[in-house]
């Protein structure tokens, strides 16, 4: 995809949404129906976050800019949406894409360059970055091929992702067949098998147990599932993470540890390739605790 042309960015837009699939042969059921609005929102609204500078959609920002559908039709998810972006004042690098296009054409070449880390992670290949001198573009180079994009992109990627994952789930699941957004007319961003495999890698356990201090401050008996928190000076960043019990553990074990302030613990790490750093822990897998 080349790069953005910072021309009419500001012009409107309206997008054709459709999705199909087996789910849609009585009725539209509300469920989907209501999680494929709400994760395309969500990608378009950090695409507006992307070029805002901001981490976070106000109430303000949200009566300036949304998603406007005048209702669904047929026995499947499809309407046209319009965006509206109105008196949105702006100081930052990028502000010339922050309009109803402007957001299309980000939305659009952020998902191609998902699409392009992702297939390189699935082939095994961890995808390395590049950027301009005034940080206004960024090369990604994945062993067999090199791409330029428009800086903000990888920002956007990385806080969008997550809702091309939820879309993902009801086509591998087959209740949907494939959902398309956009047309001929202004591109398009089509995802359907092929897509949702591509954003699905499969989370491996590591052989090696580790050991560090951390505070166990949620846990389920019934599940033996739970989080806990890892402060600064241990062998492992400091977050909050989620863990599951390995085998059948004595739960109240786990019980008495959320009344201390840290327990040690011994687990093995089950990490997910990133294609943004060299690895995601997913959870940890825990062989024990002590006090």
């Amino acid at each position: 995809m080349a790069l953005i042309e910072e021309e009419n960015l500001n012009a409107p837009v309206s997008i054709h949404l459709k999705a199909d699939g087996p789910a849609f042969a009585e009725g539209i059921p509300l469920h989907l129906l209501t999680g494929t609005l709400f994760e395309f929102q969500a990608i378009l609204d950090k695409t507006y976050l992307g070029l805002s500078g901001k981490r976070k959609l106000t109430k303000e920002d949200r009566s300036h800019f949304y998603v406007l559908s005048p209702g669904i039709k047929h026995s499947s998810i499809e309407t046209d949406l319009g965006l509206v972006l109105t008196g949105v004042q702006t100081a930052f690098p990028f502000f010339s894409g922050l309009g109803p296009k402007g957001i299309w054409e980000y939305t659009k070449q952020t998902y191609e360059f998902l699409k392009q880390v992702y297939e390189a992670m699935h082939k095994g290949k961890q995808p390395t970055y590049s950027w301009s001198g005034d940080n206004s573009q960024f090369q990604v180079n994945t062993g067999t091929q090199n791409n330029v994009y428009n800086g903000p992109v990888f920002n956007i990627g990385q806080m969008s992702v997550a809702h091309y994952h939820a879309l993902s789930k009801p086509v591998q699941e087959k209740s949907i067949t494939s959902y398309n957004f956009g047309d001929a007319s202004i591109g398009s961003v089509g995802l359907g098998t092929r897509e949702a495999d591509l954003f699905s890698l499969p989370s491996v356990v590591e052989d090696a147990p580790i050991k560090f201090r951390g505070e166990i401050f949620d846990f389920n008996k019934f599940e033996n599932i739970g989080k806990l928190h890892i402060g600064e000076s241990e062998p492992v960043k400091k977050g909050d993470y989620r863990f599951e019990v390995i085998g059948k553990q004595d739960v109240s074990v786990y019980i008495e540890a959320m009344l201390r302030t840290q327990v040690t613990i011994t687990c093995l790490r089950e990490i997910s390739p990133n294609p943004f750093s060299t690895e995601k822990i997913v959870r940890f897998q825990v062989i024990g605790v002590e006090p």
